[in-house]
């Protein structure tokens, strides 16, 4: 077992996977292992590469965007004869941007690495933002087959005159990390229709920091602080840093400390909107998307309270396939979230997914034109967006990371096999209720009649203590699904940011089994505290 660097936050599971990934087939089988890993710009995924790269021995590259063909294989062979001195000479005689170069690099990365196991470790070939390198040469996925397919052959052994796979005659041994922020590029490695179709040992997906992990990464230990911090910067790790460095102010530990911290670093026009300049890089990262501003249109339309595909083609004037293709890829690159109704699966709604585009729609765009012009300042643009921030951040997120926490908090109490929200009609009163959380027992799924319901829950971030009210509105919703669905049971959960009256209190005394009351801390702890 090769143990976590002590300065990686979390990141246990996608450690073990990498770790178990660099062994040996257990049953002695020689060829290469081909995995991906996908992970949106700065959760700290080339971070977690190097490191897990510099444990095993292995081979990191990390390819650029603005490089040609042969800048960049001439950097890789660079980097490859530091790695391994003793192939100098060979890679010095490559020729670049050759039918063949990219093959003969790979083949001596994969034999230099593989010539350095010992034991239970094989080192890695890392190549990050291996998107990048698609760009000038759309066959590298077929290269990187063609080394897996190498396995047909006998170890030690050259191929029958005549037999080729690709480029190679012989057998390549060792791993090779295809890695990428490019995340609709990386998912699609290994589909049915790629040449890696049924070759890759995984596909794995490295999210950012939830709400408990990324105030442990920030050191921020009032709740409230870390929950305001982290609806307007999310869970990356690598917004921290730059961001620390643009403001000099070190991390806020109080709400005084934060107000001032966001306003210098999310509201000051020089050297550029943060918010502004980070959207144009994350859409930067997929190097298909050439038409970037109906991809902002898109975003916008969204965060304006346009949820289906055709409100929100009739914002951007596209048609509805147009508009489809648009909002699949933004769903592919994480930066919107596709909400599908429990129980009618068939019904979805799209709502933005990435903190920092929700913040710039909600807090910065309408502002920057007067923060530009210097008729405002940003700590009074940011004092003016306290009620946008609120009803278009913090609630949505406080719902996001509620709903989160809920199973966890709620898998004791309950039968939950399953969870999320639905849309529940309410004839008598020609109205709908849209549900944050429901949850279904194990032994149901989400459709229109006849489900298992055990739990129904509401979140809510307004500034006052929920009541009595808010347990009503349950018990009518409640009484509303028991009439398709077996409901009457069902536990009533309510998620609050400021607490709850003492009527609600009491209520939620006299009737434990049915009424569960969670605040802020409870969403902070619903799984091992981190402090």
């Amino acid at each position: 077992m090769l143990p976590k660097p002590d300065d990686i936050v979390d990141r246990d599971e996608d450690w073990t996977i990498l770790e178990r990934f660099a062994r040996p087939s257990p049953i002695g089988t020689p060829g290469s292992g081909v995995a991906a890993l996908a992970g949106r710009r700065r959760t700290g995924k080339s971070y977690l590469l190097r490191r897990f790269t510099d444990a095993t021995g292995g081979f990191y590259f990390e390819a650029r965007l603005e490089e040609t063909l042969a800048e960049a294989q001439e950097r890789f062979r660079k980097e490859l004869s530091t790695y391994d001195p003793s192939r100098a000479a060979e890679l010095s005689a490559l020729t670049l941007d050759a039918p063949d170069t990219w093959d003969r690099l790979l083949q001596i990365a994969m034999d230099a690495t593989f010539s350095r196991s010992e034991g239970n470790r094989i080192p890695p070939v890392v190549i990050d933002e291996f998107p990048y390198l698609l760009r000038d040469t759309p066959d590298l996925q077929s290269i990187v087959k063609s080394i897996y397919d190498t396995s047909s052959f006998r170890r030690g052994e050259p191929g029958k005159p005549g037999l080729w796979i690709g480029y190679y005659d012989r057998l390549i041994e060792g791993r090779m990390l295809l890695c990428g922020s490019a995340m609709s590029v990386i998912h699609e490695l290994g589909h049915g229709s790629r040449p890696l179709f049924g070759r890759l040992t995984f596909k794995l997906t490295m999210d950012p920091f939830d709400h408990v992990d990324m105030a442990r990464f920030w050191g921020i230990e009032d709740r409230r602080v870390a929950f305001t911090l982290f609806a307007a910067l999310g869970g990356a790790p690598g917004y921290r840093n730059p961001l620390l460095q643009l403001t000099g102010l070190p991390i806020p530990q109080t709400m005084e400390e934060l107000d001032a911290w966001l306003a210098d670093a999310l509201l000051r026009p020089r050297p550029d909107f943060f918010t502004e300049d980070e959207i144009d890089r994350l859409l930067r990262e997929d190097p298909r998307i050439t038409d970037k501003d109906i991809y902002r249109q898109a975003m916008k339309a969204i965060s304006e309270g346009n949820a289906t595909l055709t409100k929100i083609g009739g914002a951007i004037g596209r048609s509805k396939d147009e508009t489809d293709g648009i909002v699949a890829r933004l769903v592919a690159m994480r930066y919107v979230e596709e909400w599908r109704d429990l129980l009618r699966p068939r019904d979805y709604l799209f709502r933005l997914n990435d903190p920092i585009v929700r913040f710039h729609h909600a807090v910065v765009e309408s502002r920057m034109r007067d923060l530009v012009r210097g008729v405002t300042t940003p700590e009074d643009a940011w004092r003016d967006a306290q009620q946008s921030f609120r009803s278009q951040v913090i609630g949505p997120v406080f719902e996001q990371t509620a709903t989160w926490s809920a199973f966890r908090l709620l898998y004791n109490r309950t039968d939950l096999g399953t969870d999320g929200w639905a849309l529940v009609p309410d004839p008598a009163n020609r109205t709908t209720h849209e549900v944050d959380y429901i949850g279904l027992a194990h032994n149901t799924s989400g459709r229109p009649k006849g489900s298992t319901i055990t739990a129904i829950g509401e979140t809510k971030a307004t500034e006052r203590p929920r009541g009595l009210k808010d347990l009503e509105r349950l018990r009518h919703i409640r009484a509303l699904l028991a009439k398709d669905h077996k409901a009457e049971n069902a536990v009533l959960a309510i998620f609050s940011m400021h607490g709850f009256s003492e009527h609600l209190r009491q209520a939620a005394k006299e009737a434990p089994d049915e009424i569960a009351l969670y605040d802020l801390d409870d969403v902070y702890s619903y799984r091992e505290p981190s402090f």
